[in-house]
C-alpha cells in the first residue's frame, strides 16, 4: 500500500477560498502531505483577488504540507481548465487522486484508493476509480466495475489519462454521425453524439462527458466503491453547473467512513444495470429500424448546422470585441 502521506492529491481550484481551504484542511487532518493545486486563470479583478488569497494561503500555510501550485495565465473554463490541471498533475506523478475544491472524501476511501492504485496499475481494463456511485448498494461494502466514472473524488493513472487524451485527440475532427457510430449499439443515441461534439467544440463548458465517453467507447471500466464515500458542499451560487443539490438527486448525508477489508474486496457486479449511466450523460437506445436511422442521420445534419451557426456567432463576437 502507498504511504498515505506520499499519495499525490490534486485540487482543482478557481475563486472559492472558503471551499478550497476546507478541502485542503481536511486533507491535512487525514495525514496527506503531497498536494498539488491547479488554479484556472482569472476572468476579472474579483477572481484575481481571491486567487491571490488562495496562493498566499498555500505558500504561507502552517499546515506542514508540501504544496505545488500551477496558476494558469488565462481563463480556460470548466472544460480546458481541468484538463490542463489534470494533465500537469499526471506529468508529475504516475498515479494520484483528483478533487474539485468543494469535495472531500473519507480517510478510509483514500486508504482504499492507495490500495487499488497499486493493485490495478497494470490492469488495462480499469482506467479510473470512483469514490461513489449512488446506484450501488449502500449496505454492501464492496467494489463494482461500472462502465461510467464519477468526477466528485476519483483517482487514476498517468498512462491511462494519456490514453484518454490521445483517444480524444484522434476523434476531435469527427462529425456527429461518426461519433454516433463509435458508440456501442446499446448507447447509440444522436443526442449523446451531439453532447460530445458540443464539448469538443467548447460550446459546452464541461470536460467530464468526454472522459466517460472514453470509458464507454473503449469498453473500459471504473472501479466504484459502494455507497457515498464523498461529500460535496459546493451546491450554491458559486457553482458553474450544479448550483442546487436537488438537480443531482444524491443524498450526501449518506457520506460515511466505510469499513472495506482490503483482503475481502469483492466485485459483486461487473456490469451494473445500464440505468446506472443515465445521470452521467449517456442513456440507452432502443432497437432502431431503417426509418429511425434515417431520422438520426437528419438529426445529425441539423445539429451540425446549428453548431456551425453557433461557432460563426462566437467568432464574430470575439472579433467584434477584440482589442488590438
Amino acid at each position: 500500500m502507498i504511504n498515505i502521506k506520499d499519495l499525490p492529491i490534486l485540487i482543482l481550484g478557481y475563486n472559492r477560498f472558503d471551499k478550497f481551504s476546507r478541502c485542503i484542511n481536511t486533507l491535512e487532518e487525514q495525514g496527506l502531505k503531497n498536494i498539488y493545486v491547479s488554479i484556472d486563470g482569472p476572468k476579472n479583478e474579483f477572481d484575481k483577488k481571491v486567487q491571490k488569497k488562495i496562493i498566499n494561503f498555500c505558500l504561507n500555510n502552517s499546515l506542514n504540507l508540501d504544496i505545488k501550485i500551477q496558476n494558469l495565465n488565462k481563463n480556460y473554463g470548466c472544460r480546458l481548465g481541468p484538463i490542463n490541471g489534470i494533465t500537469w498533475f499526471f506529468k508529475e506523478n504516475k498515479y494520484g487522486v483528483i478533487l474539485e475544491d468543494d469535495v472531500i472524501i473519507s480517510r478510509k476511501c483514500i486508504d482504499l484508493f492507495s490500495i487499488l492504485l497499486e493493485e490495478y496499475y497494470f490492469n488495462e481494463n480499469i482506467i479510473s476509480i470512483s469514490s461513489f456511485n449512488e446506484f450501488t448498494n449502500k449496505k454492501i461494502e464492496s467494489i463494482y466495475e461500472v462502465p461510467v466514472w464519477r468526477s466528485w473524488g476519483w483517482a487514476s493513472w498517468a498512462e491511462k489519462w494519456q490514453m484518454h487524451l490521445k483517444f480524444s485527440n484522434r476523434i476531435k475532427n469527427l462529425n456527429i454521425w461518426q461519433i454516433y457510430n463509435l458508440l456501442p449499439k446499446e448507447y447509440r443515441l444522436i443526442e449523446t453524439a451531439e453532447l460530445i461534439k458540443s464539448c469538443q467544440l467548447n460550446l459546452m463548458d464541461a470536460w467530464d462527458y468526454e472522459f466517460n465517453f472514453s470509458h464507454i467507447v473503449n469498453n473500459k471500466k471504473s472501479l466504484t466503491i459502494g455507497g457515498i464515500n464523498n461529500y460535496v458542499y459546493g451546491f450554491d451560487n458559486s457553482a458553474t453547473h450544479t448550483d442546487n443539490i436537488k438537480n443531482v438527486d444524491i443524498d450526501f448525508k449518506l457520506f460515511c467512513e466505510r469499513n472495506v477489508d482490503e483482503f475481502k474486496i469483492q466485485k459483486l457486479e461487473k456490469n451494473k444495470e445500464i440505468s446506472t449511466i443515465s445521470k452521467c450523460g449517456f442513456s440507452t437506445s432502443k432497437y432502431k429500424n431503417i426509418f429511425s436511422l434515417k431520422i438520426d442521420l437528419l438529426k445529425s445534419l441539423f445539429f451540425s448546422f446549428i453548431f456551425y451557426l453557433r461557432i460563426v456567432k462566437r467568432n464574430a463576437f470575439k472579433k467584434f470585441y477584440c482589442v488590438e
